[in-house]
């Protein structure tokens, strides 16, 4: 019990940076296209109070990298370019994660044995919840983000098809994860890219 309370108080900086970061840059990118809703809605900002969700965290924590913090709502209508800017909300919010990790790595990496290990276990957990987040919006399972990405990438028909069968698939998923059917899948899956990263920008 004394171990698995540590393990949530040490996991908390890094599930509020990572799902802060997220609906921030989310909101950012979105702002950028001419979007208003995100800053009239008081969600242009870092702080965490404004994008935290409970559920989506206490899930973050339970799975290990799957949850959300509070969804920044968007409007297409302001977009230019629909198609181009809908992908950039989705897509940049993820790739802005996994460069946050690749500082924490750095700095994890370079500080290791030289600060107490409850602040290196700490720097650890911002590293591996900015991939994982990432890692898990890969998939087509709301409220991922790649659910966006489908909506303008494939044809309506088919995007309109999948709709159909939203809700099933989520249940499924969040059956399957609760029972722990994918945390091996996953695990693997965010390490394996926390070391691609490692390589990529020579820090491992």
């Amino acid at each position: 019990m004394h171990n698995f309370l540590l393990s949530f108080m040490l996991s908390i900086p890094g599930i509020l940076v990572a799902t802060t970061v997220h609906e921030f840059v989310r909101a950012m990118a979105s702002t950028a296209c001419g979007d208003r809703l995100p800053k009239e809605q008081g969600r242009l900002t870092l702080n965490p109070v404004k994008h935290f969700e409970p559920i989506g965290f206490l899930l973050m924590f339970y799975s290990g990298g799957f949850g959300w913090g509070k969804p920044v709502e968007t409007s297409a209508l302001y977009y230019k370019n629909r198609k181009k800017d809908t992908l950039l909300v989705a897509i940049l919010p993820s790739v802005v994660n996994l460069l946050l990790a690749v500082v924490f790595l750095a700095i994890y990496q370079n500080t290791r044995g030289m600060l107490p290990p409850i602040v290196s276990i700490i720097i650890d957990y911002l590293c591996y919840y900015n991939v994982g987040i990432a890692v898990y919006n890969l998939l087509p399972v709301s409220p991922m983000d790649c659910v966006k990405v489908l909506s303008v990438t494939l044809p309506a028909n088919q995007y309109f098809k999948y709709l159909q069968y939203e809700k099933p698939i989520q249940m499924i998923f969040l059956f399957l994860l609760f029972f722990g059917m994918f945390n091996g899948i996953f695990h693997t899956l965010i390490f394996g890219v926390t070391k691609l990263l490692g390589h990529l920008f020579f820090i491992l």
